[in-house]
């Protein structure tokens, strides 16, 4: 069987980042349009031929998208291909032994019941689709007894969806947890103009070829693909938060984002010094994850998130309460009113035993160990003065209008020590039954940053004063209305 292969540049550097990194999680995202899905079927076949006897499997979520994006396409250009293929089984035999499977997320449970399979080579395209215990879950069939091979696998994906914050995480940002391991991780970005096909006509018609194409830097292949390809005209025409995701493949910004306002290069600053004299506030959100986010308002009533301190393991109340306390006495802090979360006020006797509820246990300890200078721990009150809106509604419109840029200059900031904060607010996705006013709450979000950067946000947002109503007299003094409009907290 005597297949060619021709790729293209960037389709070169996945294979050879695949084939020979160490790396055995792959990511190939971005943007729309970057070839993901051709070039993860020929690096598929590619390794079943270069390793007799293997097997590789290649999944996408919806069936009839296995066949659109992928077999269709291969068959046609690979005509000889169909003629191995046993549809019954979405099975693809090749020479020498080697098969690869097709499979769909309307079947991935039922396969995660059939126990024993193993796969060389486990390719995720449209990966975002999936949960994040899925994509864990394919890691366990990600393995071979054949020594020749390396057992890999291979996320294509794009910005947005389910997993985005684990696929931002392990392939962007660069955070590791548990018994994750950086070298096990690389990651390839690819564009929409990085596919010479995408401008096929535009080249015939100017008389240059791929190898011309491909001979530009990126900013000549951007500028052709968005002003001669049909294509690239619909990606940059898109608004603003979808062009930036799916021309850009920007993972800060997405289709779904609850805080679509968020920006890094506007909201984020580099560095902080703390205002002894300004109005400081900070919040405390307690559980198996406890973080302390610590707030000031300016005078021009500017809010800024400065300091972060989080606490990811679930030690006692005493155990965090001590490195709260070492926290504070560290950064100087001193004195600072801290809003708590009405979970602090439980008693935790029937659960864990103890005779004293966190905030006791923590009041106690920040008194022992700061004396004088120990915070002040004050109850968040959730009371909402829209009686339209619950607490939580009313905190999520006060912040987008914090970030909403007036005069390309927003009102919230956040120093990127507060890493976890940034993390979250960059990740929530829209609720789809709350109108807008809320975005998804489950235990697959983690929420604990922002929740500690709330209850102070909430309560440093200044007051916006009543319009008296105009006020007229008569020729004697006498005032003849004094009437008052109602007040908002925000």
């Amino acid at each position: 069987m005597d297949l060619n292969f021709d790729f293209q540049p960037v389709q070169a550097k996945l294979y050879e980042l695949y084939e020979f990194s160490e790396a055995r999680k792959i990511g190939f995202g971005g943007s729309r349009g970057g070839t993901k899905s051709y070039t993860s079927d020929m690096v598929m076949i590619l390794r079943r031929i270069k390793y007799p006897g293997t097997n590789g499997i290649m999944i996408m979520k919806v069936y009839q998208d296995i066949w659109d994006i992928h077999l269709t396409p291969l068959f046609q250009k690979f005509p000889e291909l169909a003629k191995s293929f046993n549809k019954a089984e979405m099975k693809l035999t090749l020479p020498k032994g080697s098969y690869v499977r097709f499979l769909s997320g309307d079947n991935l449970k039922e396969f995660q019941e059939r126990k024993g399979r193993e796969f060389a080579d486990v390719f995720v395209d449209q990966s975002e689709l999936f949960k994040q215990e899925e994509l864990e879950f394919l890691g366990t069939i990600n393995r071979s007894t054949d020594l020749k091979i390396v057992p890999k696998m291979l996320f294509c994906f794009n910005p947005g969806n389910i997993s985005h914050n684990y696929h931002k995480r392990i392939f962007y940002e660069k955070i590791y947890e548990s018994n994750e391991r950086a070298e096990d991780f690389a990651f390839l970005q690819t564009y929409g103009w990085d596919n010479a096909y995408w401008c096929q006509k535009s080249l015939i018609e100017d008389k240059l070829n791929f190898e011309t194409y491909h001979s530009w830097d990126s900013e000549t292949r951007f500028q052709y693909f968005i002003t001669r390809s049909d294509y690239g005209r619909i990606l940059n025409s898109l608004p603003e938060s979808k062009r930036k995701a799916e021309l850009l493949g920007d993972m800060n910004i997405f289709e779904g984002m609850f805080f679509s306002e968020f920006r890094r290069e506007k909201h984020v600053i580099d560095n902080y010094e703390f205002r002894s004299t300004w109005n400081t506030c900070g919040g405390l959100d307690y559980g198996n994850v406890t973080v302390l986010e610590v707030l000031q308002r300016d005078y021009e009533g500017n809010i800024i998130c400065f300091d972060e301190c989080y606490l990811p393991d679930s030690e006692s109340p005493s155990e965090r309460a001590n490195l709260i306390a070492d926290f504070l006495l560290e950064k100087g802090y001193h004195k600072l009113r801290i809003i708590y979360d009405t979970n602090m006020d439980i008693s935790q006797i029937s659960n864990v035993g103890y005779d004293k509820t966190p905030i006791q246990i923590f009041r106690k300890i920040f008194h022992e160990r700061m004396g004088d200078k120990a915070p002040g721990m004050v109850v968040v009150s959730k009371n909402n003065l829209n009686r339209k809106q619950n607490y939580r509604q009313g905190v999520n419109e006060a912040v987008k209008e914090f970030l909403h840029l007036s005069n390309n200059k927003p009102k919230l900031f956040i120093c990127q020590l507060c890493k976890y904060l940034i993390k979250e607010m960059t990740t929530f996705i829209h609720e789809p039954d709350s109108n807008g006013m809320d975005f998804v709450h489950d235990n697959s979000v983690d929420d604990h940053a922002f929740d500690g950067f709330k209850y102070p946000f909430y309560a440093l947002i200044p007051p916006k004063y009543p319009k008296s109503d105009k006020v007229e007299y008569d020729r004697q003094g006498k005032r003849k209305s004094k009437s008052i409009k109602t007040i908002s907290t925000f």
